[in-house]
């Protein structure tokens, strides 16, 4: 009857232990399945982050572009609008010059009707 209830008390034993190694394997599925799970959910929210990223640049690029070309028109017409003043500033200046040229031969031309006697310079 010994050998019988150490027998059983063995095959219990052995119960209990595979029961605990069991238990414990389970565990460390139940860690490495969470794990996993963290792991995918961590990558989606990368993906996301990344998408989100890359849609802001996007948007950032487009309105550098916009800027940008805003910018060079802006500069464009500034440009044309300094050689406006700058071609009137000229023709303006070529008037001034030919009226003066016109003065001055009516001032030699009544220096030399009052006086054909002396020199004009």
């Amino acid at each position: 009857m010994k050998k019988v209830i150490l027998l059983a008390v063995g095959v219990a034993g052995a119960f209990i232990a595979y029961e605990s190694i069991k238990t414990f394997m389970d565990e460390e599925k139940k860690d490495e399945i969470k794990n996993k799970i963290s792991s995918v959910a961590n990558k989606e929210a990368l993906m996301k982050q990344r998408d989100a990223i890359e849609e802001k640049i996007a948007e950032l690029a487009t309105k550098i572009a916009d800027n940008s070309k805003e910018l060079v028109d802006k500069g464009v017409e500034y440009a044309q609008e300094k050689k406006q003043v700058i071609v009137e500033s000229i023709e303006e200046a070529k008037k001034a010059i030919q009226e003066e040229k016109e003065r001055l031969k009516e001032v030699r031309a009544r220096l030399q009707e009052g006086d054909s006697q002396e020199e004009v310079i």
